[in-house]
This record gives C-alpha cells, structure tokens and sequence, in this order.
C-alpha cells in the first residue's frame, strides 16, 4: 500500500519548507529480514557437482576460465530454496511479496482469454 500526502507550513504569504512523505508497506522478505522465529528445515537439497569439479561450459568471457565447483555450504541459502515447491506455494499465498500479485495478474489473464475464447 502507498500512501502520499504532502505537508506545507506556511509563513505569512511563502512557503517555509515543503515535503514529500511516502509510506510503504513491506514484508520482512522483501528487507531481507531473517525470522528467527520459524524452525529452520534442513536442506534435503545437494549439489550435483562435488567440489572442485571445474563446470564446463558456463564461462562466458573470451578469455575466461571455466569455473570450479565450490562446497555446499559457500553458496546462499535462498539458492537451494529456488525449485522447492513449498517456498514458491508460501510466496504466492504471502499477499506482501511480489510474486503473489504476479500470480494473481496471471490467473486473472489466463480467466479472462478463456472466456473471450468462449465467446467466440
């Protein structure tokens, strides 16, 4: 939700000072807060390269070199979450994250060509 509002103080017949607030409603994912609060579940995830397996053909630079596998636990969490069907499902049920209103613009697109296909 945006709010905006302006406020303006006055002195006689000028303006003093104008400001601009804007108010936004986040969720704690989106400032990249950790709740601690929730038991954390044990990533069932493993990595299909061990580490120091040099991955082929990823390089992209003209003299670069390709890159070498490093341990599990050096990549980021949110990097094992990424194709986990649970965390994209609370995602979209969150109505504070972008993806829920992305789901919802989708659905309601896809309801709308169906019908129209209907008519026709």
């Amino acid at each position: 939700m945006l709010k905006s509002f302006t406020s303006t103080a006055f002195s006689g017949l000028r303006t003093v000072s104008q400001q601009q607030v804007r108010c936004i409603q986040v969720s704690a994912r989106s400032l990249n807060v950790k709740d601690d609060s929730a038991p954390k579940a044990k990533r069932t995830v493993v990595s299909s390269a061990p580490e120091g397996t040099v991955l082929k053909g990823i390089n992209y630079m003209k003299d670069g070199k390709d890159p070498v596998a490093l341990a599990d636990d050096a990549y980021p969490e949110w990097l094992w979450e990424i194709n986990d069907p649970a965390v994209r499902n609370a995602r979209i049920a969150d109505p504070l994250d972008k993806k829920h209103h992305k789901e919802a613009r989708r659905q309601a697109i896809k309801g709308d060509n169906f019908i129209r296909d209907k008519k026709t």
